[in-house]
């Protein structure tokens, strides 16, 4: 997964050679991680959490879409004549091995084999938690959807043998009956391996039919980009934004929001209403399981907005509007 020799144009967040967030340079070294994970600050988890198990619940003719949190960053997206899933993981582990590495806590909120036909798969960029290939695998092989993915990540998923893939660089669209998606900015980073750092991009992505807007932010810290989505693309009715693996601070700043962070995002997006996402699931940093929910609730009574504003699903739970 590789960027060098490519044909990409050089950019703001593009060297020729590296990826890189726009005035912006916070690649953690090795050194720096080892300071991180040898503090011992993690709080304890869980080892298994049980889902409420909701029906699966399917779209109506009387409503414009119907959102459905599977689990970290995976939503169920239906819109009239289209089915997405975004940064779909339905692997035991988020991890380059089977054997260790973060675990899921709890099942996904619907399982695989009970998902509706799958038009479009978005994925947000190359980490295990958000590119999961056991599971575009087994959606390749069953439903055969569009890939869309960010610069660098085609060319690797077709050689893992996904071949329906089209990769975008941020403002790229593409239409897909009615549907327009577009790529859009995140402030994060990218790499499968210790040799391969933000050799591929990664980003969000705003997905617009014209009857409404959704937003799904992928992984990202707080920046400016909120503000120039909504600018250009106009305010979502509905943002999935990042809550979770925020701890510590001085660490995960830069690339993870924490839901202080969030609810800025929001409030940037001019979003009628948000979702949190990217907690729960995988302890991949040091709060505990529930500390991103009750630190929300904080923020949000802290900028006089209430829990049907910006709110959090059940793995499983879905809305409608």
């Amino acid at each position: 997964m590789t960027a060098h020799g490519s044909t990409y144009k050089k950019s703001d967040h593009f060297d020729g050679e590296k990826f890189h967030n726009p005035g912006q340079n916070d690649l953690k070294s090795l050194f720096t991680v080892l300071k991180w994970k040898l503090a011992f600050e993690a709080k304890d988890w869980p080892s298994h959490v049980s889902n409420k198990n909701y029906p699966l619940r399917l779209l109506t003719p009387t409503e414009k879409a119907n959102v459905t949190f599977i689990n970290h960053a995976t939503f169920l997206l239906q819109l009239e004549g289209l089915n997405i899933l975004t940064d779909p993981v339905y692997s035991e582990r988020v991890s380059p091995f089977k054997l260790i590495g973060p675990r899921r806590v709890r099942a996904p909120g619907i399982a695989f084999d009970l998902l509706p036909a799958i038009d479009v798969v978005l994925i947000s960029h190359n980490h295990y938690d958000h590119l999961d290939l056991a599971t575009l695998r087994s959606l390749d092989a069953k439903y055969h959807p569009l890939f869309l993915v960010p610069l660098g990540i085609e060319k690797f998923l077709k050689a893992e043998g996904l071949q329906n893939v089209k990769e975008l660089d941020w403002w790229e669209e593409q239409r897909i009956k009615d549907v327009k998606i577009t790529f859009t900015p995140a402030q994060h980073w990218s790499s499968r391996t210790p040799f391969d750092k933000n050799e591929t991009l990664w980003g969000s992505f705003y997905v617009d039919n014209s009857k409404t807007k959704i937003y799904f932010a992928g992984d990202t810290g707080y920046s400016t980009h909120f503000k120039e989505i909504r600018d250009r693309l106009g305010a979502p009715d509905l943002a999935l934004l990042p809550i979770g693996a925020y701890l510590p601070r001085w660490f995960m700043k830069v690339h993870h929001m924490n839901p202080e962070d969030a609810v800025l995002a929001h409030k940037d997006l001019a979003a009628i209403k948000s979702i949190g996402m990217h907690f729960g699931t995988f302890q991949l940093t040091d709060e505990g399981i529930e500390d991103p929910v009750i630190d929300l609730e904080k923020a949000l009574r802290a900028q006089n907005l209430s829990t049907e504003t910006f709110m959090v699903l059940d793995q499983g739970q879905a809305i409608a509007y």
